[in-house]
């Protein structure tokens, strides 16, 4: 009999025909699941191990990305900074460009513990410290900048003993001349310097002259020269000559000057003999050379005639030339690793604006109000009105600030115990006064401090006189040299206070007027700024710039 399937459709049996089936064992579908399970298997195994092998917050690649995505941001924001506010080998400040539109520059900070597993913030304009990496392994910072050095003359000091610096005794003696109540007397000195002096101070002159027909006194006076080559009306030092003290034939009369100042190349002084009492109160005998002077209210000078005198001193003379070295950041090497298992990545930053790397500076161009100046970002005034008080933006003019009993101050206060240059660019414009003024207590530690002092004077003739001064306590003031003859315009003015020497380097129109020392002592100002401005005169400022060098 044969097989028959299950009923079809149509209700009949269908045969199977040449011993094929149309279905499949039990057997066979177990076996097929079976395969089914461990294929399964296989890819579950290998999508967990892919899995597995893409980065996670917390694995090395991710760690790599993200420092590589922090040194870019420092580097990034490094390339427009234009001050340096701090540096270490793990810390790094500066200020950017204006981006808020309130004139204020803007103040980065990234800061490393320097610990390993320390966390590696960056601060924006003072505000909540953000962890860029809250456990980094390393961050360095390494500078790379170019050296700009200025050579100036090294402190060496003065002459222990006096010498004749200026001779008028040898020549041919061509008359007398009286002193009367009518007509003073006097004789203008200068002179050429040797190459290794760079001041003269007059501690003595001598001068011939006899007795006059009555009993009269002179006055004998050294007073400063002014750029006429003729005495202002200032009198230095003075003595007194009585005729009863004279002869009827002519003899040198000697007098010694102990509080005269340094004078610096190109700079005069003039010896002035004026009647005090009697008629005609001296005969002075005069000598073929040039600079005698004479008049009362005007003076004449002559360039073909001298008094018969001279004149000791002694020279400031040159030690072994100091330099300093102003570094400019060109670019700034970043490294950082996140994790310890991480790779260090490197890069780069460059420093497009070469900002200089100082430990302090205050800057005027004088194009905005100076109270409003914020160069290191800080929200606080770099400079305030002395003594309080509103500045008066009308007296800013193109770039000028015109001032009269006006002073600025530095902020916040600073012990400028570094080496620290100063430029001004300032004018005298009326007489009387102290004139255009700059003063700081420079190299304080605690309450000692080095004052210096520079006044700029306008003279009756329309020139300039430069006093640069120190304090050797805090009543005495000590002059260290006068610049006169300088032009009634813009003067430039150049400091380089010495911390190592304690001397302060002078210079005036770009010409150098040597280098003094400074004194140190105790004081009672405990004020830690720069002062400039004016008082009891009306003087111009068009630039001020005060650096305190990083070393």
């Amino acid at each position: 009999m044969k097989a028959r399937h299950p009923i079809a459709s149509s209700g009949q049996s269908i045969p199977i025909q040449n011993g094929r089936r149309g279905g499949s064992t039990l057997l066979e579908l177990l076996l097929a699941v079976s395969i089914a399970g461990v294929v399964a298997a296989g890819i579950q195994s290998s999508i967990f191990v892919a899995m597995k092998s893409l980065p996670s917050s917390t694995g090395i690649a991710q760690s790599s990305i993200q420092s590589g995505r922090t040194i870019d941001q420092i580097a990034t924001e490094l390339e427009s900074a234009i001050y340096i506010t701090e540096h270490t080998a793990t810390t790094l400040g500066f200020t950017l460009p204006d981006r808020t539109g309130d004139g204020i520059p803007e103040r980065v900070r990234y800061a490393w513990t320097g610990v390993a597993g320390g966390p590696l913030t960056r601060q924006y304009n003072g505000g909540t410290v953000v962890t860029l990496a809250p456990s980094a392994n390393l961050f360095t910072l390494t500078p790379n900048y170019t050296t700009v050095s200025e050579t100036y003359t090294g402190l060496a000091g003065e002459d222990a003993v006096e010498s004749l610096l200026i001779d008028y005794s040898t020549g041919t003696s061509t008359s007398n001349k009286n002193v009367t109540s009518s007509t003073s007397m006097g004789q203008y000195f200068t002179m050429t310097l040797p190459a290794n002096a760079y001041a003269w101070r007059p501690t003595r002159v001598q001068f011939m002259a006899k007795k006059s027909s009555s009993n009269a006194v002179t006055q004998v006076q050294m007073r400063p020269a002014s750029g006429s080559m003729t005495p202002t009306s200032t009198i230095l030092e003075q003595y007194t000559l009585a005729d009863t003290s004279l002869t009827s034939s002519y003899a040198f009369q000697s007098f010694s000057f102990t509080t005269l100042s340094p004078i610096a190349p190109g700079g005069g002084i003039c010896l002035v003999l004026a009647r005090q009492s009697g008629t005609t109160s001296m005969v002075a005998q005069d000598n073929s050379g040039a600079g005698e002077l004479s008049g009362l209210s005007s003076w004449s000078y002559s360039s073909s005639k001298a008094l018969n005198c001279q004149l000791f001193g002694k020279l400031s003379r040159s030690g072994i030339p100091n330099s300093y070295n102003s570094n400019y950041l060109t670019s700034m090497g970043i490294a950082l690793r996140i994790s310890p298992t991480a790779s260090v990545l490197q890069t780069t930053g460059a420093a497009l604006n070469h900002p200089e790397l100082l430990s302090g500076k205050w800057e005027l161009k004088f194009d905005q109000t100076p109270t409003t100046v914020d160069m290191n970002g800080d929200a606080t005034a770099d400079w305030v009105v002395h003594g309080g008080g509103t500045f008066n933006a009308n007296s800013l003019v193109n770039g000028i600030w015109t001032t009269s009993g006006t002073l600025l101050d530095t902020a916040p206060g600073n012990d400028f115990a570094k080496t620290t240059i100063v430029d001004l660019r300032l004018q005298n414009t009326t007489t009387g006064g102290n004139g255009a003024t700059f003063a700081i207590n420079a190299l304080r530690s605690g309450t000692t401090c080095a004052p210096i002092l520079a006044y700029l004077k306008l003279q009756a003739d329309g020139t300039q006189t430069l006093t640069v001064s120190k304090k050797t306590n805090d009543s005495t003031t000590q002059t260290l040299v006068n610049v006169t003859g300088l032009p009634g315009s813009a003067v430039d003015l150049h400091l380089i206070i010495d911390p190592i020497a304690a001397a302060v380097c002078i210079k005036a129109n770009g010409v150098e007027r040597g280098t003094f020392a400074v004194t140190r002592f105790n004081s009672s100002d405990a004020s830690r700024t720069v002062t400039i401005g004016a008082s009891g005169s009306t003087a111009r400022f068009s630039y001020a710039s005060i650096r305190v060098l990083e070393q």
